[in-house]
This record gives C-alpha cells, sequence and structure tokens, in this order.
C-alpha cells in the first residue's frame, strides 16, 4: 500500500513517518511531503492510496489538499490529522469523504488498525487482471469522452475502487485521468475543426466533452499551443 504523510512541521513529520513505517501494513511505500503543493507534486508521481494530512498548513490547508488532490484524480483516501480537537473540523472532515480523523499524538494502534482496515479495502489483482482492467478503461474512455467522466463515475461503471483506478492509469499511461481525458478530448476536437466546417467552435466543444467554450479554449491552447480558432484557420 502507498502512503503519502504531509506535515508542515519537520520534527512531526519525521515523528510521523517513523511511525506509520513501524505499524503499516507489510510491504507498505511511504512517501512524505512538508506542505500541500509539495504533497499535489509528490502524488502526481507517486499515485497513493491513502494521504495523511495535518489540517493546519501554510498556503493551503489539508481540505484544500483533499479537494485538489480529488479533482486531479490522484488521491481519494485522506485521514484528517491535527492537534484541534474541535467540532467543526470534525464535522468538515466528514464532509470532505475522509476515511477518518485522528488526533496529535498519533496513537500507534489506532493507526495500525485504521491502515490495515483502507489495506483491506484495496482490490488486489494479478498482472494478468491488470491488463484486463486497463484495456476495459481505455477502451471505455475512447467510446465516451464526450460525456461527463469523473474518477467516482468510472469507479462504479468499472466495478472497482478509486483508488485502484488513480493507480492503474497512472501505471498504464504515465499520466492522470484527468490530463489523459483531457489530451483525448483535444485530439477528437482537433479532428473535427478539420471535418466540421461550418461547425461552431462552441458546439465543437460540447460534441468532445467540455461544459464551456471558454474551459475549452483554455485547454486547446494548453495541448496545441494555439487556439481553436487559429488552429481551424491553418488547416485551410
Amino acid at each position: 500500500m502507498k502512503i503519502l504523510i504531509v506535515d508542515d512541521e519537520p520534527l512531526i513529520l519525521k515523528g510521523l513517518v517513523k511511525i506509520v513505517e513501524e505499524v503499516a501494513p507489510s510491504g507498505s511505500d511511504i512517501c512524505s511531503a512538508f506542505n500541500a503543493p509539495e504533497a499535489l507534486e509528490t502524488m502526481k508521481r507517486f499515485m497513493p492510496e491513502v494521504t495523511i494530512t495535518d489540517i493546519h498548513m501554510p498556503e493551503k490547508n489539508g481540505f484544500e489538499l483533499i479537494r485538489e488532490a480529488r479533482l486531479e484524480g490522484i488521491c481519494e483516501r485522506f485521514i484528517i490529522l491535527t492537534g484541534y480537537d474541535e467540532f467543526d473540523y470534525v464535522r468538515q472532515a466528514l464532509r470532505s469523504g475522509v476515511v477518518d480523523y485522528l488526533l496529535k499524538p498519533l496513537d500507534r494502534k489506532e493507526i495500525a488498525a485504521l491502515l490495515s482496515r483502507v489495506n483491506e479495502e484495496l482490490p488486489a489483482a494479478s498482472d494478468s487482471e491488470y491488463s484486463r482492467h486497463a484495456e476495459r478503461l481505455l477502451a471505455y474512455l475512447q467510446m465516451n469522452y464526450m460525456r461527463d467522466l469523473s474518477l467516482d463515475h468510472l469507479a462504479d461503471r468499472m466495478g472497482l475502487h478509486p483508488n485502484y483506478i488513480s493507480s492503474l492509469f497512472k501505471k498504464e499511461t504515465g499520466d492522470t485521468l484527468v490530463n489523459y481525458l483531457n489530451a483525448l478530448r483535444i485530439r477528437e476536437a482537433q479532428k473535427l475543426l478539420k471535418t466540421q466546417p461550418h461547425s461552431t467552435v462552441c458546439a465543437i466543444s460540447r460534441q468532445v466533452g467540455f461544459d464551456t467554450k471558454h474551459y475549452f479554449a483554455k485547454v486547446f491552447k494548453k495541448y496545441t499551443g494555439t487556439t481553436p480558432g487559429a488552429y481551424r484557420e491553418n488547416q485551410d
């Protein structure tokens, strides 16, 4: 199991890593980060099954980290860790859909039991199963890229856990779901801009799965270096 630990206090982070290393399920891979921006970058390459994060951090707090990580599809399971035993934090943690809420100092037995539970909930798969799941997932995206797709939707459709899909996707494509899906949509948009000269850019953006023309143009320029209109003009 891949575990990411996030805390902005170096000594506390070092202590947390030591405890988790001692109590985590056998074979666990543990990584750490000092703040939310560093954690988000780490997630993109590490793809943790669960992230243990402090709430109070500079720049971005733990809840902002959770929202961004889920939006990017780079981690779905979180354990909130804080020294503040206040109901508002508990309530916000529950609303964020975290696995659990733990108070500092960390109770070794409590975190051991929690990590064991998380590990048991993660699906195990052989290499052949892994390849089959990857083929199904990529085929589904190819046929349904124009729909409103999310990690939860794919998990429900494939009958797999969201964390497993994230890990599978990263291993198979070297990219996150969001980046892969956007790149796929932009490739299809390029084809339509060439073959449907009378369709508006707005209409094409909807055909490939973007809600607004503005966001479509922004993503299109990110992946192609030009705007949809300029791209179409250059095809003449």
